[in-house]
């Protein structure tokens, strides 16, 4: 669990005693797995800094689930609504796990903003890196067939939630075939075919809800250099 405001990313270039000021006006939270902490287009205007778990960011279209993103450790949600001109959340956001994060009120999050010119140009940067996943993910569902797009889905996932082992490239993160598949807009069907046929060319292996990646080469093969510069598949660079 992050315990050091020093560790994350919105606060960077701020001193350890102001640190130890702004630390007063966060509060400590904690959610159960598949708890909502926003809706889309609800107004609210309560922010979030993630210190343990993983979230999911979506849409829904139609009734239709779109996953957009994670949301993990160190990461601030609910900033670009505080900073705009109305309090409409953009996305809902869901946890996947327990999770244990610092919330502030927006006034409170102004008021610092005002005070640190430093946070404010975080909130940039990280709404930049957010742009580039989000302009990588709308590549994906729009100009590549599903074995690419696939592909590319799995290397981004062992960029993020990787390790490397005697047994491969072991993706750590246990989700289902149809949460993979509202990724890419595809259906489970399709995703699950195509885990099939990775299988069988023996580029992974799928062992308890964990994907192994062992044949990383021709996995990345497959990608058609969807990804020129492959350290921007990292979702935080920061």
């Amino acid at each position: 669990m992050m315990t050091n405001l020093s560790d994350i990313p919105i606060f960077s270039g701020i001193s350890e005693n102001d640190l130890q000021q702004i630390l007063l006006l966060l509060k400590e939270r904690q959610f159960k797995k598949n708890h909502m902490l926003m809706f889309e287009n609800d107004e609210s205007e309560d922010i979030y800094i993630i210190r343990s778990g993983k979230l999911k960011i979506f849409r829904l279209h139609e009734d239709k689930e779109i996953v957009l993103s994670f949301a993990l450790p160190g990461e601030i949600l609910g900033e670009v609504e505080a900073l705009s001109l109305v309090n409409y959340r953009i996305s809902s956001i869901e946890a996947l796990e327990n999770v244990a994060a610092w919330q502030i009120k927006k006034t409170d999050f102004l008021e610092l903003v005002e005070q640190y010119p430093a946070i404010l140009r975080n909130a940039y940067k990280i709404l930049v890196e957010r742009t580039r996943i989000l302009n990588r993910l709308i590549r994906y569902l729009s100009l590549h067939d599903v074995r690419t797009k696939v592909a590319n889905l799995l290397v981004d996932f062992y960029f993020n939630f990787g390790d490397q082992s005697n047994d491969g490239y072991k993706v750590d993160l246990k989700i289902n075939q149809s949460f993979l598949a509202t990724m890419l807009g595809i259906t489970r069907e399709s995703m699950s075919k195509t885990l099939n046929e990775f299988q069988d060319e023996k580029i992974i292996e799928i062992r308890e809800k964990n994907i192994y990646i062992v044949d990383m080469k021709k996995l990345e093969s497959i990608c058609n250099q969807a990804e020129e510069i492959q350290m921007l598949r990292k979702w935080n660079s920061m």
